[in-house]
């Protein structure tokens, strides 16, 4: 039997160190849907490592393409 295994979460704070931005800045994104909305347990959010991951990729995709075109 395989076990499921969960990426690792971030809280609101986790999120905006590893940003380097406001929580503030996180809740516009969201509001904006320029962000993966969080998900909510009891009264903290959280957003799983992977879909920052994808997130992030997605914002950097055209200037890494265009680093590989110039080699």
């Amino acid at each position: 039997m395989s076990q499921y295994q969960l990426p690792p979460l971030l809280c609101k704070a986790a999120l905006c160190d590893r940003l380097a931005i406001s929580p503030r800045t996180v809740e516009n994104m969201v509001k904006a849907r320029a962000f993966p909305p969080p998900v909510r347990i009891g009264k903290q959010v959280f957003w799983s490592e992977k879909s920052v991951l994808a997130w992030q990729q997605a914002l950097f995709s055209d200037q890494e393409a265009w680093q590989q075109q110039q080699a």
